[in-house]
C-alpha cells in the first residue's frame, strides 16, 4: 500500500514538473515571438523612415527645378506661370534675352566703365530657354510628382500686396498621400493631407517648407 502511495506521489510530482517545464517553455516561446514582433516593428519603422526621407528628397529636388523654371519664366514675362502647360511650352519653345560682354575688361576698370569707354561692347542675343538649364533638367517630367503614378503638382500663381507694393507669387505643392504612394503609412502617425511645397500665395518667397 505504501509503495502504491509513493508511486502515486512520484507520478504527481512528475506531472507537476512536466507541467511547469511546459509552462516555462510556452512562456519562453511567447517571449521570443513578442521580441520578434517588437524587433520587426522597429525595423519596419526604420525602413519606412528611410524610404520616406529618400522620397521627400527626390520630391524636394523636383520642386526646386520648378522654382528654377518659374524664375526663368518671370525674368522674361514679369510674372510667374499659374500652370504647367504654359510653363513647359515656354521652356520648350520660347527664348531668353541674354546680354553678353564682348571684349576684355582691364583690371583697373569695372565692366560698366569699360563699356562706357568703348573697350567692351554689350551684345543682346536670344537663346532657347531650354538651353539655359543643364542636360539633367528633365523638362517633361517637371509637372509630375515622383512615386505618385503620374499625379501632378498643384500649382497656382498671382499677385499679392506686400508693404503697399504688388508682388508676384506662386506656389507648387504635393500631398504626402502622393509622395508616399505605395508605402504602409497606417501606423506612422502621418497626416497624408500635409504638403511638401515651394513658394507661397501669401508671402513673396520661393523657398520650400522643409
Amino acid at each position: 500500500m505504501q509503495k502504491n502511495c509513493r508511486f502515486v506521489d512520484i507520478e504527481k510530482n512528475y506531472k507537476k514538473k512536466t507541467m511547469k517545464i511546459a509552462i516555462q517553455l510556452g512562456l519562453a516561446v511567447v517571449a521570443v515571438v513578442l521580441a520578434y514582433f517588437i524587433y520587426a516593428g522597429i525595423q519596419n519603422k526604420i525602413i519606412f523612415q528611410e524610404k520616406a526621407q529618400a522620397r521627400r528628397e527626390v520630391v524636394q529636388d523636383r520642386l526646386m527645378h520648378v522654382v528654377a523654371a518659374q524664375k526663368t519664366f518671370k525674368s522674361e514675362r514679369g510674372r510667374y506661370s499659374a500652370n504647367f502647360d504654359e510653363l513647359l511650352n515656354f521652356l520648350h519653345n520660347d527664348s531668353l534675352t541674354v546680354i553678353k560682354a564682348i571684349g576684355n575688361v582691364p583690371d583697373s576698370l569695372t565692366e560698366a566703365q569699360a563699356v562706357e569707354q568703348g573697350i567692351v561692347i554689350r551684345d543682346t542675343a536670344l537663346v532657347p530657354a531650354r538651353t539655359t538649364f543643364p542636360e539633367s533638367f528633365e523638362v517633361d517630367s517637371l509637372r509630375f510628382i515622383p512615386f505618385s503614378d503620374g499625379n501632378e503638382f498643384k500649382m497656382k500663381a498671382g499677385v499679392i500686396e506686400k508693404n503697399k507694393v504688388n508682388v508676384n507669387v506662386f506656389e507648387a505643392s504635393a500631398k504626402l498621400e502622393d509622395v508616399f504612394n505605395g508605402l504602409k503609412t497606417k501606423n506612422e502617425n502621418i497626416d497624408l493631407e500635409d504638403k511638401i511645397k515651394v513658394g507661397s500665395m501669401t508671402e513673396p518667397i520661393t523657398t520650400g517648407n522643409w
